[in-house]
Order: structure tokens, then C-alpha cells, then sequence
């Protein structure tokens, strides 16, 4: 079963910048101000600039079970690097707003279906009882991931910087 990890504390989400190789000055005040405006939201973003495209890889230090990110393309990194830094630093907080709802989606899922299983008396959560071999646990968590996607397109889906970004989520 899936566990959520609450014992780490940070009170701030912060940019790791590690992989940056160009405009470093103007990332370091990025990320100032990112951490600054995102209080009590315990996340670190590692940015990465290869191939004149912004990779983007978020993790929660609450729920370390799934990482999630996005690889922005070329024209959505350019316009976001056309904007001021303050604006840049808003996209940020926009995608740490739709990762953080996705995550309060999945914990709250798990919560369900922990106690469905706490009280599965006959057994048949976990069963395979479908003719692909698959659990009622099994779907209904499949459903939980696609309600995740959804979710995430239609914030991103007229975005200008976001709307053709490759998003990614993995457990």
C-alpha cells in the first residue's frame, strides 16, 4: 500500500538551480523571490536549461512517493524567459498551486482507499477481479491518476507558457 511521508518539515519551496548554465544572476533572484512568496509550501524545483528548453522536476518533501514535472518547449521557454522576473516567478507559483492540488488529491485518495482496505472484510479490494487481472484497488486509483491529468490540462491547456509543455508524473 502507498504511504505518505510526513515527517520532513520545510517552510519554504525553493528552486534548486543547480543545472542552470545561462542567466544565473537573474535565476538566483528568481529564486529568491519564489521562496519568499511560497511559505509553508514544503517543495523543491529543479530547474534545468539544456537544449534552449526549461525542464522543470517538482518534489514534494511531504509526499516523496511521486515526482512530477514538465519539459517546457522551446517557444513556451522562450516566451517565459521574456517576461520580467516577477512574472516568471508567478508561473512558478501557478505550477506549485496545480502540483500541490494534485498531491492533495492523491493523499486524499489514499486515505480512502486505506480505509476501504482497513475494513475490506471479505478480501476483495486487492483481488483481481477483473478480466485484465486488475483490482477494484487498481481501478479506482487508475481513475484517481486520470482525474490528476485532467485536473492539470485544464489549468495549462490556454496557458501560453504551458499549453504544449510534456508533463510528466511517475510513483
Amino acid at each position: 500500500m502507498l504511504a505518505v511521508n510526513n515527517n520532513r518539515q520545510n517552510f519554504t519551496a525553493r528552486l534548486d538551480l543547480t543545472n542552470i548554465k545561462l542567466n544565473k544572476n537573474r535565476w538566483d533572484n528568481i529564486s529568491k523571490m519564489f521562496a519568499e512568496k511560497t511559505q509553508a509550501f514544503p517543495y523543491t524545483f529543479e530547474i534545468s536549461d539544456s537544449g534552449r528548453q526549461l525542464d522543470i522536476y517538482a518534489f514534494s518533501d511531504e509526499l516523496d512517493i511521486m515526482k512530477r514535472g514538465c519539459t517546457l518547449s522551446k517557444s513556451g521557454t522562450k516566451k517565459l524567459m521574456a517576461l520580467p522576473d516577477e512574472k516568471i516567478t508567478q508561473k512558478f507559483i501557478d505550477l506549485l498551486d496545480n502540483f500541490k492540488y494534485q498531491d492533495e488529491t492523491l493523499v486524499t485518495s489514499l486515505e480512502f482507499l486505506n480505509k476501504l482496505k482497513d475494513n475490506d472484510k471479505y478480501g476483495t479490494l486487492l483481488y483481481p477481479y477483473f478480466p485484465d487481472d486488475q483490482s477494484i484497488f487498481s481501478r479506482i486509483f487508475h481513475q484517481v491518476l486520470v482525474k490528476m491529468n485532467v485536473d492539470r490540462v485544464s489549468v495549462t491547456e490556454n496557458d501560453a507558457i504551458f499549453k504544449d509543455a510534456k508533463f510528466l508524473f511517475y510513483m
